[in-house]
């Protein structure tokens, strides 16, 4: 087992002692750093697709981007 860092041993005593309603809280917190952590992972189509076994080359994502932008309005447009 591994040993425990002085951080987690300073954690697991303020849980301790903590009110049973408060450790519910801690938990709820935990779980959105989670989330938190996990979203900021999936800032680029790379990252995204890379939970899948689905392989896109920077040269297709490129090629996409200007199918997909080509016939957006400019503004300068009439």
């Amino acid at each position: 087992m591994a040993r425990q860092s002085a951080e987690e041993k300073k954690i697991l005593e303020s849980l301790r002692a903590l009110p049973p309603e408060k450790k519910s809280e801690i938990i709820d917190f935990i779980e959105f750093l989670k989330t938190k952590t996990v979203k900021s992972e999936r800032r680029s189509l790379k990252n995204l697709w890379s939970r899948f076994s689905v392989h896109i080359s920077e040269r297709e994502i490129s090629d996409l981007r200007k199918e997909l932008w080509e016939n957006f309005p400019r503004g300068n447009e009439k």
